[in-house]
């Protein structure tokens, strides 16, 4: 008797299906690419917003007058870039955010490699 009512029980609770999204385009676009074909895109984004972020750190840091904002636009870039596109293209970013840090440290333990080879002090008093 218990295996009866268990097997009514199971066959009487509805299966609950989620509404489809509705896609524009370039979402549905995105959404048929490969696996493989979408990893590799997010990950040479991913690297190419690190090195940007690694220039702007690099590049601006070094003008007294710009250096803060160069600082600002790469942290804007580094947290709210993958969001907004992830939002957009309603597609996961979460490797493209790995090459996004790895492209980063790259530049700059590259931009350490040179400042070290070239004999340029890394700390400077500013008296």
């Amino acid at each position: 008797m218990p295996e009866q009512e268990q097997k009514n029980s199971i066959q009487e609770t509805p299966t609950v299906t989620p509404p489809q999204e509705e896609l524009d385009e370039l979402q549905t676009k995105v959404r048929n690419l490969p696996d493989a074909k979408w990893t590799l895109y997010q990950r040479i984004g991913g690297a190419v917003l690190g090195l940007l972020c690694g220039y702007l750190l690099t590049y601006f840091g070094s003008y007294e007058s710009v250096g803060m904002f160069g600082t600002i636009a790469a942290v804007v870039i580094a947290l709210f870039a993958p969001n907004l596109i992830e939002k957009r293209l309603k597609r996961s970013l979460q490797k493209g955010r790995v090459a996004l840090m790895i492209g980063l440290a790259a530049w700059m333990l590259a931009y350490l490699l040179i400042m070290l080879l070239s004999g340029t002090p890394m700390l400077v008093n500013p008296a």
